[in-house]
């Protein structure tokens, strides 16, 4: 029992040992790196027996707040100041040793930063949120001149509402808090929005109608093209402009205060005036096909050929091709084109043509191997002579009025037929080739002086009647044709055959005729 007793003396020693050294190495804070910073600026903490985790404590009492460690040691920390009311404070670290004496400090607040705004356009009573940082401590927001309600403010956030009065267009959205101030860009407009595009289908100089909405200070591109401010008038909810004159297909877009942009749903085709350059042929005929080449011949919804309406169908964009339409009458026409995007007519004239018509022959009656001329209406682009459905060279031509040929030797009366690609035109009286006289018959066979007498017969037109005696011929009495002539006794007419002579002079002879006393 006795030997028990040294040993119950040694544990109460060792744990009252241990009881002190528990009680007796409470932290102790020394200084600090700084008395003054930023809220969020790091400081460091000198001092001792500060433990493997220590908390630093900003303030007092209950309202004291816990600062973020960022390294320690047994006789430094490094601390972030925290989000703490600005002005004097105590700084105070606690361990499970115990809590150091205080130290004075002074937190101030920096300026505030901004990382977004949301939106960053809109219109008076809109709400405007704001991150960043340092945003708490809020002096005033304000909208240009015009100061800001504010909804909500910590830190990291602050909501404002746009005020009321403030003026439409771009402005500086200026926070103000008892770190300092920042200033960043706000548009006071509400977003942008295309509705709807009149017409959807026009062509540069045409108005363009923009229904939407937020539209005050739009400036309006087609397809990128800007138009015309002189030539647009704006309100919030509709532009009137001009189509551009080198717009092309596209979308519209309608730019607010530079910054703000809507984008029509809908496509603007825009078709240029249709350009005629050049034509596949210089003359042509009713019903042949023409091809027109230019710029812009997509979208033709018509093609006339003078002023009559031409069948046609597109090619391509730089081709048409159109069936020439019967013309009234021979000559040039010129070729125009429209579509949406206007009108365009060519530089180059296109000739067309009828058939030949109201054909004549000079002279009506002709000998074999001689010349003769042809002539009558729409005597164009002549390709063929027929006499007697033969083909006889031309010898010359006047355009559009005649043609002169040569007969054959062989030769024999007939219809003269005159063609173009457009049709044939035959003589209305045949020619009549002469050959000798022919006579058939002599009435009567006997006759006084000065008695008429009818001769019978071929190719007696404008032959020389001569009675045997006669020292000239005979008198005509009415009747001068091929078939039939009418002549007069002569007074000097003897008994004997009548001769008969006429181009071909070749002479024939009638029987003997009696001239009576």
């Amino acid at each position: 029992m006795k030997s028990l007793i040294p040993l119950f003396f040694l544990f109460i020693f060792f744990l009252g040992e241990s009881g002190c050294r528990i009680q007796s190495n409470p932290p102790e804070l020394i200084s600090l790196s700084v008395r003054e910073a930023n809220v969020g600026d790091e400081i460091t903490l000198v001092g001792h027996q500060f433990g493997a985790s220590p908390v630093v404590l900003f303030g007092t009492g209950t309202s004291a707040i816990s600062a973020s460690i960022v390294n320690n040691d047994d006789n430094t920390i490094k601390v972030k100041v925290p989000y703490i009311t600005p002005g004097s404070t105590l700084i105070r670290v606690q361990t499970d040793q115990g809590t150091t004496d205080p130290l004075p400090f002074i937190a101030r607040q920096p300026g505030p930063v901004v990382a977004t705004i949301s939106p960053t356009n809109g219109l008076p009573g809109t709400s405007v949120v704001i991150t960043g940082d340092f945003l708490n401590q809020i002096k005033q927001v304000r909208f240009g001149n015009v100061a800001a309600a504010i909804q909500d403010s910590v830190a990291q956030k602050l909501t404002v509402t746009v005020p009321p009065n403030v003026g439409r267009g771009p402005v500086i959205l200026s926070i103000e808090t008892k770190g300092g101030f920042i200033n960043t860009n706000f548009i006071v407009a509400g977003t942008p929005q295309i509705t709807s595009l009149s017409p959807l289908q026009t062509k540069p100089g045409a108005q363009l109608v923009i229904k939407g909405m937020n539209l005050t200070d739009g400036q309006v591109r087609v397809n990128g093209k800007p138009t015309d401010k002189a030539l647009t008038t704006v309100t919030d909810t509709e532009i009137r402009t001009v189509i551009p004159a080198e717009a092309t297909t596209g979308r519209v877009t309608v730019t607010v205060f530079e910054k703000l942009v809507a984008t029509s749903t809908d496509t603007v085709q825009i078709f240029q005036a249709p350009v005629v350059a050049r034509l596949s042929a210089q003359d042509a005929i009713g019903g042949d096909k023409v091809i027109i080449e230019g710029r812009n011949l997509a979208a033709v919804t018509n093609v006339m050929f003078g002023n009559f309406i031409a069948t046609f169908r597109v090619l391509s964009d730089t081709q048409l091709e159109a069936v020439v339409p019967s013309p009234v009458a021979s000559g040039p026409v010129v070729i125009s084109v429209s579509s949406l995007g206007g009108s365009g007519s060519g530089v180059e004239s296109l000739f067309v043509y009828l058939p030949p018509s109201s054909v004549t022959v000079t002279p009506p009656r002709q000998l074999p191997g001689r010349f003769v001329t042809i002539s009558g209406k729409d005597f164009y682009r002549i390709s063929d002579v027929r006499f007697n459905n033969v083909s006889i060279p031309i010898v010359d031509r006047v355009e559009g009025s005649s043609v002169y040929i040569s007969l054959p030797a062989n030769a024999v009366s007939g219809p003269v037929t005159i063609t173009n690609r457009a049709g044939s035109g035959v003589s209305a009286v045949p020619l009549v080739i002469i050959q000798p006289a022919v006579v058939t018959g002599v009435t009567p066979a006997s006759a006084k002086v000065g008695q008429r007498v009818v001769i019978r017969g071929d190719y007696l037109q404008d032959a020389q009647i001569l009675f045997t005696g006669s020292a000239k011929a005979a008198a005509d009495d009415g009747k001068n044709t091929d078939t039939e002539r009418w002549v007069l006794v002569p007074a000097d007419a003897k008994t004997g055959p009548i001769r008969i002579t006429n181009a071909t002079t070749t002479i024939t002879e009638t029987t003997s005729f009696t001239v009576v006393p």
